[in-house]
């Protein structure tokens, strides 16, 4: 069965790193299984990223491409799913470098209930309508770098522990705590950026 969601325990180690070994020995039928245990983790990690649904795919079949290529450099002793989602992640982030248009959001650009989501979250409050401030928080990370956007994807929209993140930037959990909070400001930013232009045009 398709793994789903972040790590997994630990039981279905020794079967992976048994599916790694035969597969080292040109057993396709065994990387193939490995595909079909973690296609969905990579799928929602992609999926994080990017929005074209032939990007996603094109970045998942990717990814599993890189993880045979790499599949020798893969240490026996590792859990398998933090490193695969580690090459999904970097994937993901390639192809959002080579697509980099990075367009500035403009208030005007928002709707009426976008206006007031960024409002609230410019004065700390929660806001009401969780549907504008989701088109809005996706507005305003469409401006950030990929590599903020990559870091709030995993810990915030896909629940991801600062390890794991730390894991699947292939850094250290605080760096990864750092590049959080660094994202994190930086989003902010551009919601007050997007509220203060209001307030000039007033």
């Amino acid at each position: 069965m398709a793994k789903s969601g972040g790590w997994h325990d630990g039981t279905d180690d020794l079967d992976d790193r048994l599916l790694v070994e035969r597969a080292l020995v040109g057993d396709q039928h065994a990387f193939g299984l490995l595909v079909r245990q973690y296609e969905r983790l990579v799928f929602r990690i992609v999926g994080g990223f990017l929005r074209n649904p032939e990007d996603v795919k094109d970045v998942a079949q990717e990814t599993f491409f890189r993880a045979f290529q790499g599949l020798r450099s893969f240490r026996p002793d590792a859990p398998f799913g933090p490193w695969v989602a580690r090459i999904a992640t970097r994937a993901s982030y390639d192809r959002l470098r080579q697509k980099r248009r990075m367009s500035e959001v403009a208030w005007d650009d928002l709707t009426t209930t976008e206006q007031a989501a960024a409002q609230d979250v410019a004065a700390g409050e929660g806001p009401v309508n969780r549907a504008a401030a989701r088109d809005l928080l996706e507005r305003a990370m469409s401006s950030l770098s990929p590599k903020d956007r990559m870091v709030l994807i995993l810990a915030d929209a896909m629940g991801y522990s600062g390890v794991e993140v730390g894991q699947a930037m292939g850094c250290s959990a605080v760096a990864g705590r750092i590049r959080l909070h660094r994202a994190r400001r930086a989003l902010r930013k551009v919601i007050e950026g997007l509220v203060d232009g209001m307030r000039g045009t007033r």
